[in-house]
C-alpha cells in the first residue's frame, strides 16, 4: 500500500510539474517582445561593433519590442546574419520567458594588419579570417608591408588556408605564412612587445622590425619561425645585453644554429 502510496505521489508531482511547464510554455509563446539584450565579447578590446549596431541589425529584422511575439522570433536566424558581419566571429541568441532577447556577440580578434604596395590593407584574425577594415575602430596590432602585389579587396571574408586553392597569386602563401607568423609572435608576451612591423622582400623572404634596438633581424622563410626565434632571444641575452643593443645593422637567423650579425 505504501508503494503505490509513493507512486501515486510522484505521478501527482510530475503531472503538476508538467502543467507549470506547460503553462509557462504557453505564456512564453503569447509573451511579446521586451529588451534585446547585446553582449558583446571584444576579445581583446577591438571595438569594431557597439551593443547599438546589433540591435538595430535585430530590430531592422522587423521585430518590435512591445509588439512582435515571441514565438515568431527566430533566433538561429538572427545567428546567421550576425555571423556574416565581417567583424564578428560567433553569435548565440536565446529567448527569455519574460519577453526579452539576449544576443550574445563574439568579436574577431585581428592579429596583423598587412599592406599591399597599393596602399590598400585588411587585418587577419586569430583564425586565419581575412577582414576588411573597420571606420569605427583601429586595431593596434603587428602590420606586414612591402612586396605585397596582391588585390587583397578579393579576398576579404575568406581564410587564409583557402587562398592556395583558390587563386594563382604567388602571395596567397605569403599570407599565410603572415598568419602562422603573427599568431606564434602573439602568444609570446615578450615578441609580442619587441616586434611591431613586418618587412617582405622582393624575395619573398621577411624582417622583423623590433621596437627596441636598432637593427634589422633577417628571417628568411617562416619555416623553423620557434627554432629561428628561441636562438634570437638567446643571442638577444647572451649578445646584446652586453654589447649593446644598437651594435648591429642585421642580425641574419637564415643559418642553422648561428645568428650572423653586421655591425653598424
Amino acid at each position: 500500500m505504501k508503494k503505490i502510496l509513493k507512486i501515486s505521489g510522484w505521478i501527482g508531482i510530475t503531472a503538476v510539474l508538467f502543467v507549470l511547464f506547460a503553462a509557462a510554455i504557453s505564456s512564453s509563446s503569447d509573451s511579446v517582445l521586451g529588451d534585446v539584450i547585446i553582449d558583446i565579447d571584444y576579445a581583446g578590446e577591438n571595438y569594431f561593433i557597439d551593443q547599438e549596431e546589433v540591435r538595430e541589425t535585430v530590430l531592422d529584422l522587423g521585430y518590435v519590442r512591445g509588439e512582435t511575439r515571441l514565438n515568431e522570433i527566430d533566433p538561429g536566424r538572427i545567428e546567421r546574419i550576425l555571423q556574416n558581419d565581417a567583424f564578428i566571429q560567433d553569435a548565440e541568441v536565446y529567448k527569455e520567458l519574460n519577453g526579452d532577447l539576449h544576443v550574445d556577440v563574439l568579436a574577431r580578434k585581428p592579429i596583423a594588419r598587412v599592406f599591399n604596395n597599393s596602399g590598400k590593407s585588411v587585418y587577419i584574425d586569430h583564425l586565419g579570417k581575412v577582414m576588411p577594415l573597420s571606420k569605427k575602430y583601429t586595431a593596434r596590432i603587428l602590420v606586414v608591408s612591402g612586396h605585397i602585389s596582391m588585390n587583397l579587396d578579393q579576398v576579404v571574408g575568406k581564410n587564409v588556408s583557402e587562398l592556395d586553392l583558390e587563386t594563382a597569386h604567388p602571395d596567397a602563401a605569403i599570407l599565410n605564412d603572415v598568419y602562422a607568423m603573427s599568431k606564434f609572435i602573439g602568444q609570446d608576451d615578450f615578441w609580442k612587445a619587441q616586434f611591431n612591423q613586418v618587412y617582405v622582400t622582393r624575395d619573398k623572404e621577411f624582417e622583423l622590425i623590433p621596437r627596441v634596438g636598432d637593427h634589422q633581424i633577417l628571417l628568411g622563410d617562416a619555416e623553423n619561425l620557434d627554432k629561428k626565434l628561441t636562438k634570437l632571444r638567446l643571442f638577444y641575452r647572451e649578445g646584446l645585453d652586453k654589447t649593446g643593443w644598437n651594435e648591429y645593422k642585421t642580425l641574419n637567423l637564415k643559418y642553422t644554429n648561428q645568428v650572423v650579425c653586421t655591425k653598424t
